[in-house]
Order: C-alpha cells, then structure tokens, then sequence
C-alpha cells in the first residue's frame, strides 16, 4: 500500500504533464462511450430476471399477445355522471376513438368489446332499439332496465365502473369509469406511444361543460419518462450548483483587503443567485401557492444557462480581482471538474461492460460526488497544511499523497471491495451496481490523487519559482469555523468516552428495534410528480373504484390429457375461493372465478343454454369421455377435441390455447379479475398458486403473474439481495481493515473498532426511515450501500489521522483533539457540501427522490457523528487499554517507517520542469 502511494507521489512529481494528457485523453475516449449508458427499457428484467412469474409473463405476451387497459375517469361537476350529460359524453368517447387512428390498435374480442362504459347497460338498450334518453331520469330508468339484463358474468365487471358512493337503487355515482382495450407491444417506446396515442385522442372528445374526461394508465406513466429524466436533471443539477457554492467556501483563502472582502461577498450572492435560479422551478411546483407557477413552467436548459451565467461572472470576477480568491477558484473548479472525469470514466466503462444502466446506477453519481469531495477536501486542506508549514511545493504534494493518499488507498480499497462483493448477487441490477460502484471509487481515487497534485503541481510551482506563492494565507484554507467547533467535540472523548459509547449502544438498539417496523413498498405512481394530473387520476382510480386488475397463471406442459384436463378444472375451481379474486355467481349457484380463462372459454362452448353452446364440440366431448361433473378420464387424449374448438373458435382459442414448440398443446391461460392491488399482490399470488397446485400434482407447471405481482418481487427480492450484500460488505471491509491494520500497526483490533461505527451508521439509518415512516423500496434501498461507501472512508481518515497524530503527540487526549481539529473538519466540510448539495432532492415533485434527498441528507449527518464522536471514544478507550497494559499503542516499527517517508519526501528525485 505505501509502495503504490510513494508510485504515485514520484510519478505526480516527476510526470505532472504527461499525467494530465493520460488523464485527458482517457476521457476523451470513455467520454464517447458515456453518452449511449442510458437506463434499460425494462427495469424490472434487471432486478429479477430467473424469476418465474417474469418468465411467465413473457411467455404469456409472446405466446398469447397481450393487452393494455385505459381507464378514463368521467366526472361531473354536478356530482353525479348516470346523467343525460354522462350519456352524451361516453357516446362521443367511443364515437371519437373508434373514428381516429386509435381504432387500429383497439382490442375487440367475441366476450367483451375494446371500449366498455360505466353506461354500457344504456348504451345496449339503445342498441337494441330503445327511444333515446331526453332527461337524466329516462337515463336512469333505463341503466337499471339494463343492468337487469346484463349476464352475471359482467355484472360484477359494470359495477366496478362506478364510485364507491353509488347507488344502485338510485342509479347515482359520482364518477364513472369506461375501460379501453388495446394492443400491447413488447418494445417499451411503441407501448408508451400506443397510451399516448390513447390518451391524445381522448383529450380532443367534445363533452358538456359539465363532464370532464381524464386518462390513466400504467402505460402513461412510462410515456412521462421524458418528465421524470428532466425532474432528475433539474435535481442533479440544483446538487451540482449548490455543492459548487458551498465548496467555494470551504477552499475560501480568506482576503484581508476590505476590497477582496467585497469581491469575495459579491461572488458568492452571484452563485446564490445562480443556485436559486436552479431550484426555483422545483420550489413553484412543490409550493405552487407561494411561487409563480410560471417559474415551474420554464424549460430547464434555459434555467441552467442562466444559472451557469452567474457562476461563471463570478469565478470571473474572483479570478480577475484578487490572488486568493482566484486560488479558491481554481481549487474549487478543479475538484468539480475530476469529480465530473471520474463519472465519465465510469459511464464510459458502463457502458462497454453493460450496454445499459439499471435503476440502482442512477445514483452513483451521488457516491462519487460525495466521495470526491471527501477526497479533495482531504488531499486540499493537508497540502495547505505543508505549504504553510514552509515546505517547498514539491515536497508539500510528497507529503499530502503520502499521509492522506494511505487513508485514501485503504478507504478506496475497502470500499470497493466491499461493492464488490455483489458480483455474486442473483440479481443483475445489483452485480452491475456493484461493480462500476467499485470501478467508479478506484476511478476517483486515482483522479484525485494524480490529476489534481499534477495540475496543482504545474500551478504552484510557476507561483513558486516567481515568489508569488501565499503561504501564509493557506493557513486554515478550509472554513476555520468546522475545524474549531469539531476540535471542541474531542471533549466528550477525553473525558465521556464510555458515556458517549453507552449512548450510541442504546440509540443502535432503538434503531434496530425500529427496524422490525421498516415497511416494504414500491410504485412505479411514485415516480410520477405530485403535482402531475396523471397521478391525480390514478389515486382515484384506485382510492374510488374497485376495478379489477389482470392476474395470469400460465400452465405449460401436455394440457391436452384427460389428466391435465381434470386438474386445471379443480385449479380453476378452487381459484373461486381465493380472496381477492372476482367471482361469478351463476343461476344455480355455481361458482367460477371471473375473467377470460381456458376453462372459461371452455365451459361456454359445453354449455347447453350458453350464448357460445356448440353442439358438435359438445359431442366430442363426449366421445371423448365427459361426465356430468365436466370431467374426463385421466388417460382421454383430448388433442381431436382440442383441434375442433381451435377450428371452430379460432379467435376465442387463441388468447387461451397455445401450441408453443411444435409439439402438441402445451400451454394453457387463465385470465382472473382480481383487487388485490400493490398491497396484497403477494397474498395474491400465493393463494392461486396453491390453487393450482393440483396442476403441478399432475406433471404440469404453473404459475401466477401480473404486474402488481412482478412489482412486490422485484422489491422483496430487492430487500432481502440487500441485507444479504450489507452483510458481505461489512464482513469484507472489515476483514481488510484487519488485514491492513495488523500489517501496518500490529493492531489488527483497529479494523474491528473502525467499522464498529459503520454498522452502527446503517442501524441508525434504517431505523430513522422506520420512524419516519419512509417505505423500503428500489431507490431508498441504495442508502445501505451509500452509507457504507461514505461512512467507511469517514472512519479510517480518522483513524488513520489518528494513529499519525499519536506518533507526535504526548498523550491519547492531545492526539483525538489534533485529530478532529484538522481531519475532523476536513470530514465536516465534505459532509456539510454534500449534505447542503443532496439535501435540495427534498424539493423534488416526486415521492422516492424527495425521500432519497432526505434520507441521504441524515446518513451523512450520521455517519460524520459517528466519526467524530463514536469511534475518537473508541480509539481513546482502546489506547488507554493498552496504555493500562504498560505498551504502547502505536508499534514502534510504524514510528520508524513515519520518520522514513518523512525524509524520503524530501530526498526525491528531480521534478520534470
């Protein structure tokens, strides 16, 4: 570790040029490449793709075909929609779809037409000659005349069409609901086009000024992709000016002339403007009652420009106007510009390994972004602390590689390493995560550890030679406030160590406690801004009616026995008593789950007073075996009977019967109407997949699927990958930490000490979301490893720092206080930037940002107390263990290879000049 750290510090010395040209054209090269890394089509693919009911859902579209469903919320001012005016509009709906180019995607079937309306019962007296409605109460009389009427098959599916206020004896409803089928398509961007396409037409209907006509579908919410990608920009962006402002104060060299005062003041109330220009969009959408809605509407890349116009007029005037502000320019630019090489590197890589990105890499900028400032604020303020200390320019970056570059190495190594550790995940999401996070780390790492001293190497060495370096104003380059109020917390170590540790166990046992609370949810309605209309229409959809969702089960293998037969007749049997499934009472009682199933189909053409009833099909039925109870025998080949129904109901057939391979009829689909929702998707699909377990006793495979289905797994298994690789990380950073520290110091009790405080970090985190009452899902669950991968490096700068400071200093008190002094308020800077910087996704429109922003905001709030308030308790107690044992707590053999690398920094070889 120090031979690669001594590597690098000669080779910046030496080769400052020949570094920055690598440095450029490496991004030149992955640069071409970052731009094609965009998010996958399908996100749910990446996070489960061995999963069974993924598959199955596959197999049904490419076998079946599938269909979507747009649901249009019919509302009315005057509170109830079973009107004339309710009428008039449903009538023109259909009239307008069926007559635009949206007629060609429409999903007709024999059972159920594409478009069905709340007023469907009116609408089929109509058809079926009934005089024309001329007040609302003829529109009533004839809603229920119909509804009489209705085949129970469908009567339940009507009702689901109105509120949950309606009458049924009144035939009053607050708002109505009409159903449009249309073809679904395996490409993402042809479906999205395909329910915008849908939603356009419906938004040229013509109704009375009493109705209002709104769309939803979860097709739309993918058709707003282009609005989250620009809520994401605008929010990445807000970060990204925010945390230039607040590291331009951090990197402040103070002046002392009052006109560099004034310029200085003057810069930063320009780049406060800049980053208020940037968030005001976001702050008129979230609070649209206190800021110009005009302001949310504005197009973001204006907003950037003008934002960037006022930090370049700044930087401008610092550069121009003063030597020590155009010192803080350059430091603050050049951190910001290898943070943005290092995200280039990895998004190149990306893209070259991946070819697309999964949700969870989404926000790896953030790691990098927190990580980078960490690492230049380290590096920064120790070469300042050289400069000032009298060393030459050359010397000073020796120092600085050597001394922070090995907590930097050893925090790289750890981290990354612990990623890492999810390339062995089943889910590919998060083995891609895990990899370009690492790769991503050692990319920053190495930036700032060569790029930066190569560029500040060539900068200050012209300032050196010429006499103009200042270095007496780097002194305390960093905000002088944080390293003093941090030094004044080494107080509570040096003399509550034990206190402050007992405090910190109870607070991770209520943490850990509240983590049994942690709810797991997730929505792709999340995702859609809150002040969206779109999201309006869905939570009525779903908070007002009871409309039926699609749940599937697929049933592959040789169906066409009398075995299979007989089974699926039981499966489908049972289906009926599993709640949440709709079901259809017939006239004697009988019970059948509801929806376009096989035996469904099926049971229509063998009924004998059956709309569908097919004699001759029902005589092969019986040539074939059938009794009574619809069962035949076990060993009946029914692919004859098969074939007649195909021939004679090719269309009926085709959406519930399958030949797949060539071989005979090998798949069958059951169809079911069901409410289970988000909620209770997982109950769901266990109660029918024990339903159909006697399919699976007959040598066939089964399983349900559907959306909400495929959602609930993809978080389930989401949470339980992380726990699993939150583990592995800790138990690998925590392995090398031993390693390196027994290697380094002949104390390898250090690694277990520094990463005490991590896990504690997580607790505490995940305990906090508990309380607050913030779901597990996809986005939150990105803070376990967020808050590893920035807490890790917190914990051994300090311990690092540490362990130098205990060489010189007389005493263990003396030591933590040094070391909160100068690295503690360099990690205090670091954290306060990126919290300041992250912490604005809580203006964001939508809901897993907003809590991401908040959540992020408070694991590196956490994560900096822990460092310098946990583990300085530790260290100190751990110290005056040994001390209590009469040996040091330092090994000699570290004292003498410190005194080694202190003098090889100044007997270097010869720069490159």
């Amino acid at each position: 570790m120090k031979s690669l750290v001594n590597t690098l510090a000669v080779t910046v010395r030496k080769y400052p040029r020949a570094i920055i040209i690598v440095s450029i054209a490496i991004t030149v090269v992955l640069g071409g490449f970052a731009g094609q890394f965009q998010p996958a089509e399908d996100q749910n693919e990446s996070f489960a793709p061995e999963a069974a009911e993924l598959t199955a859902s596959s197999e049904i579209s490419a076998t079946f075909g599938a269909v979507s469903r747009m649901q249009v919320v019919t509302s009315s001012e005057n509170g109830d929609v079973i009107t004339l005016d309710g009428l008039q509009a449903a009538l023109a709906l259909e009239e307008v779809v069926r007559s635009s180019e949206s007629a060609e995607i429409l999903a007709d079937s024999p059972q159920s037409p594409a478009i069905v309306s709340y007023l469907a019962p009116v609408q089929s007296a109509l058809q079926s000659g009934a005089p024309f409605p001329q007040s609302d109460s003829e529109v009533k009389q004839l809603y229920l005349a119909g509804l009489e009427q209705v085949p129970p098959q469908f009567r339940s599916f009507l009702a689901a069409l109105v509120s949950d206020d309606a009458d049924a004896n009144a035939a009053t409803a607050e708002l109505g609901l009409t159903a449009i089928t249309y073809q679904s398509s395996d490409n993402f961007d042809e479906l999205a086009e395909r329910a915008l396409q849908i939603a356009d037409t419906v938004d040229t209907v013509e109704t009375p000024n009493s109705i209002d006509l709104e769309s939803f579908s979860v097709e739309l919410i993918f058709a707003s992709g282009d609005d989250f990608q620009t809520e994401v920009l605008r929010l990445l962006a807000a970060a990204a000016f925010i945390i230039l402002l607040v590291l331009a104060i951090i990197f402040l060299v103070r002046p002392r002339s009052v006109r560099d005062r004034g310029l200085f003041v003057a810069g930063v109330a320009l780049m406060v403007v800049g980053a208020g220009v940037v968030v005001a969009p976001g702050l008129s959408l979230l609070f649209p009652d206190i800021f110009p809605t005009s302001w949310g509407e504005a197009e973001l890349a204006p907003v950037l420009l003008t934002a960037l116009s006022f930090y370049f007029v700044a930087f401008v005037l610092w550069s121009t106007g003063a030597a020590k502000l155009r010192r803080t320019t350059a430091d603050t630019l050049l951190t910001f510009a290898t943070i943005a090489l290092a995200i280039q590197w990895m998004n190149g890589y990306g893209f070259l390994r991946f070819e697309d990105q999964s949700q969870l890499v989404q926000i790896l900028p953030i790691l990098l972004i927190g990580l980078g400032v960490d690492y230049s604020i380290h590096m920064n303020t120790r070469y300042r602390q050289e400069i000032h200390a009298g060393r030459t320019v050359d010397a000073s970056i020796g120092a600085a590689i050597r001394t922070v570059g090995i907590a930097l190495v050893l925090a790289t190594m750890t981290t990354a390493v612990g990623f890492l550790t999810n390339v062995t995940n089943d889910i590919p999401a998060l083995r891609e995560f895990g990899e370009l996070a690492a790769v991503g780390i050692i990319f920053s790492f190495l930036l700032m550890l060569t790029f930066v001293p190569a560029v500040r190497e060539l900068l200050d060495r012209r300032s050196e030679r010429k006499g103009a370096l200042d270095t007496e104003g780097l002194e305390g380059g960093e905000s002088r406030a944080l390293p003093k109020l941090i030094g004044r917390t080494s107080l509570l170590p040096k003399r509550f160590a034990v206190a402050t540790l007992v405090v910190a166990v109870v607070i991770t046992g209520f943490g850990a406690f509240s983590m049994t609370n942690l709810s797991t949810k997730f929505s792709f309605l999340d995702f859609v801004p809150t002040t969206s209309p779109l999201r309006d229409t869905a939570v009525t959809v779903d908070q007002r009616f009871d409309f039926p969702e699609t749940t599937s089960v697929l049933v592959t293998g040789d169906v066409a026995t009398g075995a299979a037969w007989n089974a699926m007749l039981d499966s489908y049997t049972a289906a009926a008593d599993v709640p949440l499934v709709q079901v259809i009472e017939t006239s004697t009682g009988a019970r059948f789950a509801s929806g376009q199933s096989f035996m469904g189909v099926m049971f229509q053409f063998l009924s004998p007073t059956g709309e569908l009833a097919d004699q001759e099909l029902f005589d092969a039925a019986l040539s074939s075996g059938v009794n009574q109870e619809r069962r035949f025998p076990d060993d009946a080949d029914l692919s004859s009977f098969y074939d007649l129904a195909v021939q004679r109901h090719p269309v009926e057939m085709a959406g519930v019967l399958a030949v797949r391979n060539g071989a005979g009829y090998d798949a069958a689909l059951f169809n079911l109407d069901t409410t289970a929702g988000e909620n209770s998707a997982a109950d769901l699909a266990d109660g029918l997949n024990a339903a159909f377990s006697p399919t699976q006793d007959a040598g066939l495979d089964s399983v349900a699927t559907s959306n909400f289905i495929i959602n609930n797994l993809v978080v389930t298994t989401l949470r339980d990958s992380q726990v699993s690789s939150l583990l592995l990380t800790l138990g690998a950073a925590l392995l090398l930490l031993v390693i390196n520290f027994f290697f380094e110091s002949r104390r390898p009790m250090l690694g277990v000490i520094t990463t005490i405080p991590v896990a504690m970090v997580v607790v505490w985190v995940f305990g906090l979301m508990a309380a607050f009452n913030i779901p597990f899902g996809p986005v939150p669950a990105t803070i376990s490893a967020l808050g590893i991968g920035i807490g890790i490096p917190y914990m051994i700068h300090v311990t690092h720092r540490y362990l130098e400071e205990r060489i010189e200093q007389p005493s263990e008190n003396d030591a933590i206080e040094q070391t909160l002094t100068f690295t503690g308020g360099a990690l205090a800077g670091s954290a306060v930037t990126t919290i300041a910087g992250f912490g604005i996704l809580v203006t964001s429109t939508t809901i897993p940002f907003r809590q991401f922003g908040f959540v992020i905001a408070y694991t590196i709030m956490l994560a900096l107390a822990a460092a310098v308030l946990v583990l300085p308790s530790m260290l100190v107690l751990w110290d005056r263990w040994h001390l209590g044992r009469g040996e040091p707590s330092v090994d000699e053999s570290a004292i003498h290879d410190a005194l080694q690398d202190s003098l090889a920094a100044d007997r270097e070889g010869t720069p490159e000049q």
